[in-house]
């Protein structure tokens, strides 16, 4: 079949040749080809790479610079923060607190006939050991033991104080209930 087919453009190759290219077709061929050849540009990898560099490097020295300035411990912190300033705020909030606490209890230790003088030496105790940590913070500044220990005294002064106003106010109402029922 093949050889047929050739045989026949053999046969009629003057038909086909019956158009001629217009004169200088060739030419402007040629010259495009150049002129496409110059415009484009290989595409560049290597632009690609150095932008991948640049942002490695980048993100390299954030890290870095990140790991390293990190504070090493809270005491940093603490002292960014004004640990006295804290302490001296948290000090007048619980001794409103105390105060308030020891009005109540005195107001109802004078109804009734009860004194607790175990009450009493347990919060001397405990202003003495508050006036001990309050000397100890002042000759080791920003130590958070110290202002921790101070702190939890005085929740603690405040929770004895609690308990013990309540206990004083159920005496109290159970002694009124005596009497009414007498």
């Amino acid at each position: 079949m093949k050889d047929n087919l050739e045989d026949f453009i053999r046969a009629h190759r003057d038909k086909f040749d019956d158009l001629e290219p217009k004169k200088g077709l060739w030419d402007a061929i040629n010259e495009n080809l150049d002129e496409n050849q110059e415009t484009k540009k290989p595409f560049q990898y290597i632009w690609i790479w150095k932008a991948a560099a640049v942002v490695f490097v980048c993100i390299s020295l954030g890290l870095l610079i990140e790991r390293n300035w990190t504070p090493k411990s809270s005491e940093t912190v603490v002292v960014e923060d004004n640990p006295k300033e804290d302490i001296q705020e948290i000090e007048n909030y619980y001794a409103g607190l105390i105060q308030e606490r020891k009005a109540e209890i005195l107001q109802v230790m004078s109804q009734s006939e009860v004194m607790d003088g175990e009450l009493i030496a347990d919060l001397d105790d405990l202003d003495r050991m508050y006036q001990e940590l309050k000397i100890e913070l002042s000759q080791n500044q920003n130590n958070e033991k110290v202002i921790s220990a101070m702190i939890q005294n005085l929740q603690l002064r405040v929770e004895i104080l609690n308990k013990q106003l309540k206990v004083l106010e159920q005496l109290l109402k159970y002694e009124r209930d005596e009497k009414i029922s007498v």
